[in-house]
C-alpha cells in the first residue's frame, strides 16, 4: 500500500531514550490493521492541556505509571484511562498532564476493532473508552504486561503477543466502504467524495449512508481530516511556510487551511503550535517523523 504517515505528537525528543528504540512495527501478521507501536516519555514539560487531534486513525494507547487523563468539558471533569481506545473523531480532546507522560501508543485502522472485538468503527466515533470496558481480559494483560516490562523492546513485545491472540478475524465490512477508505486515505484526502462513490458504483448518498454506519463520520469528514493531518505534521516540522503547506495538501488557498484548521482544533494554525508547550517543544527541536503505513 501506499505509504501515509502519521506523526505522534509525543515525540521521542522529549525523552532521552534514542528515538529509534522508542518505535517498532508491529509483528507482520497485524502490520494490515496496526500502525507502529511509539514509546513517549515526556518530562520537563510545563503543566497543562495538550490537544489531542482528529486523525485518519484511531489512537490505542497504554498508559505506563499514572493512567491518561482526559478533560470532558462539557460535563467539566475527567475521565482517566489505563488503556484508551478513542474512535474517529472531528473534535480535539484534550488530555490533562502534570508535565510528565509515559505509554505506548498504537495507531489502529479504523478496521482494526472488527479484527479484535467484532465491533465496527462507528461504536467508538467520537469519544474514547477504556478498553476494560468492552475486553476486560485484553486490557487488564495489556496494562500489566506493558507496566511489569523493564524495557521498550520488551513492551512491544507484550503488545504483539496480546494483539495476536485478541485477532479472530471478525467479519469484514463491505467491499464498496473498505475501498472508498482506502482511496480517500491514499489520495491525501484530496479525492472528490464523487469520484470515489463512481469508481465503487454507489451513488453519493449511498456512500455516505453506508460509509458513516462504520467509521461514524462521513466521507467528506474522512477526507477533511486525513488532509488536516498531513497539513498539522508539516506545519509542526516548520520546513514550510503556510501557503506552502496548503498548496501541497490540496487547499484551495491559506484562508482556505486557516478556516480547516480551525474547524477542527478550535486554534489557526500559528496559535495552536505556539499554544501547546508540547507540540511547540517537539516540534522547535526539529523532532523526526514516524513513517507508517496506510492502514
Amino acid at each position: 500500500m501506499e505509504a501515509l504517515r502519521f506523526f505522534w505528537d509525543y515525540t521521542a525528543v522529549m525523552s532521552p531514550v534514542p528515538p529509534d528504540d522508542l518505535i517498532r512495527s508491529p509483528h507482520p501478521r497485524l502490520r494490515a490493521f496496526v500502525g507502529d507501536y511509539v514509546g513517549y516519555d515526556i518530562s520537563g514539560a510545563p503543566a497543562g492541556t495538550h490537544l489531542g487531534l482528529p486523525s485518519g486513525t484511531m489512537t490505542f494507547i497504554v498508559a505506563i505509571g499514572e493512567p491518561l487523563q482526559q478533560y470532558i468539558p462539557g460535563s467539566d471533569t475527567v475521565e482517566s484511562f489505563d488503556v484508551l481506545l478513542a474512535g474517529l473523531h472531528l473534535k480535539p480532546t484534550l488530555i490533562r498532564h502534570n508535565g510528565s507522560m509515559v505509554g505506548v501508543q498504537v495507531n489502529f485502522s479504523p478496521f482494526a476493532p472488527r479484527i479484535f472485538f467484532d465491533m465496527p468503527a462507528v461504536e467508538f466515533a467520537h469519544h474514547s473508552l477504556d478498553l476494560s470496558d468492552i475486553a476486560r481480559p485484553i486490557a487488564v494483560e495489556l496494562h500489566e504486561r506493558v507496566n511489569a516490562a523493564t524495557s521498550w523492546p520488551e513492551r512491544f513485545d507484550a503488545i504483539d503477543d496480546v494483539l495476536l491472540r485478541a485477532a479472530h478475524g471478525g467479519g469484514a465490512p463491505r467491499a464498496e466502504v473498505l475501498e472508498s477508505w482506502r482511496r480517500i486515505a491514499h489520495s491525501h484526502g484530496d479525492l472528490p467524495v464523487s469520484l470515489v462513490a463512481d469508481e465503487v458504483g454507489w451513488s453519493r448518498r449511498h456512500l455516505n449512508g453506508q460509509f458513516r454506519a462504520e467509521f461514524g463520520i462521513g466521507p467528506k469528514e474522512a477526507a477533511r481530516v486525513v488532509r488536516f493531518d498531513r497539513a498539522r505534521r508539516m506545519i509542526k516540522s516548520g520546513r514550510a511556510p503556510l501557503a506552502e503547506v496548503a498548496a501541497v495538501c490540496g487547499y484551495t488557498d491559506q484562508s482556505h487551511l486557516n478556516r480547516d484548521f480551525k474547524l477542527l482544533t478550535g486554534k489557526n494554525p500559528t496559535a495552536w503550535f505556539e499554544d501547546d508547550p508540547i507540540v511547540h517543544r517537539s516540534g522547535a527541536d526539529g523532532a523526526a517523523e514516524f513513517e507508517e503505513r496506510s492502514l
